[in-house]
């Protein structure tokens, strides 16, 4: 993805900024289950794959708002 050279709307980036904290949360969950080993095999599966997209969409996030990882 290129990065815009349009500058960031303050409104859009604090809304992302509070976006990323709530994915963070759900991606955190995620990490507590697997290592819980909550569920069968395909339980598991599943939450991996869920746990990469989100962490995904906060790359995205940064990248495309300015955002610093945390």
């Amino acid at each position: 993805m290129v990065p815009s050279r349009r500058p960031i709307d303050p409104a859009a980036q604090a809304q992302a900024r509070v976006l990323v904290e709530e994915l963070e949360r759900v991606a955190d969950s995620l990490v507590d289950r697997l290592q819980a080993g909550v569920g069968g095999e395909k339980a598991q599966r599943a939450a991996r794959r869920e746990l990469y997209e989100v962490r995904e969409h906060v790359r995205r996030l940064q990248s495309t708002y300015a955002l610093s990882p945390s």
